[in-house]
């Protein structure tokens, strides 16, 4: 491989890990006012309840996916469906790649959807105060969220027919990554659209620290601080109304006057 090859498969990785990292804790610990989402459904209500939730839906299956076809070793995954299943190395090998392709397609499809429909209502014409609202590296981050996704569907369709193992070569090239020996040789037959797919998120985990997608590591811990977060109580403001003078009559009933 090349030395540009070996910086992108054995450098850049720890790059953007680094950057996501010490990023997100500083951001954390000197910038605490500003990790927030910015919510703006008071500027613009168009899709946010539709669109925002198939978004976080998507994303979080998207995920899980990732996580069982990445991390987890090919033999473990066939052992266990040999085990619980009784399937054959191919059939296991043929079954795994049907329920990947038909989860991974549906749901990538509708976090697609999701994402041009979102920015669709933030950036859209006649969205000035969503466009206001939005920063630089927020639009930055949305550009390598929208090509991270499209060469993740790109590559997921055109290796409809399975004929590329992601589990053989571009899995144990991040699993490498992770235990701090990348083994950069084994994405030299990864082809281009998974590669643009890697080079995209890594892109992505660089400028997430600094945009509103870092509120995501709020949600690991949210769920249980929500459970034992008291009640919020809203009362309602009454305004006073002025009295016209035909109803001084209410103001000052009879036989009482104005001292």
């Amino acid at each position: 491989m090349s030395g540009f090859e070996n910086f992108l498969w054995g450098i850049a990785p720890y790059i953007s890990f680094t950057i996501l990292i010490v990023g997100t804790i500083i951001r954390r610990v000197f910038f605490a006012r500003t990790w927030t989402a910015k919510s703006s459904e008071f500027l613009d209500k168009g899709g946010e309840r539709l669109f925002t939730p198939l978004f976080h839906l998507a994303i979080l299956f998207i995920l899980f996916g990732h996580i069982g076809g990445v991390l987890v070793p090919k033999t473990l995954v066939d052992d266990m469906m040999a085990t619980f299943m009784g399937f054959d190395e191919p059939t296991a090998e043929h079954m795994y790649h049907l329920m990947a392709f038909g989860m991974g397609g549906l749901f990538g499809i509708v976090c697609g959807i999701a994402v041009i429909m979102l920015l669709k209502r933030r950036f859209g014409p006649g969205n000035d105060y969503m466009k206001a609202n939005t920063s630089t590296m927020d639009k930055v981050m949305y550009v390598f969220l929208a090509l991270t996704i499209a060469f993740g569907l790109i590559a997921t369709f055109t290796n409809a027919g399975g004929d590329f193992n992601y589990r053989e070569s571009l899995s144990p090239w991040f699993r490498s990554v992770l235990a701090l020996q990348p083994q950069t040789q084994l994405m030299a037959s990864v082809p281009i659209f998974f590669k643009l797919h890697m080079c995209c998120w890594m892109c992505l985990f660089a400028v997430l620290p600094f945009t509103r997608l870092v509120h995501m590591f709020s949600g690991v811990t949210a769920p249980f601080r929500y459970a034992k977060r008291k009640d919020i109580l809203y009362r309602r403001r009454d305004i006073p109304q002025p009295v016209r003078d035909d109803q001084r009559a209410l103001e000052f009933p009879k036989g009482v006057t104005r001292s």
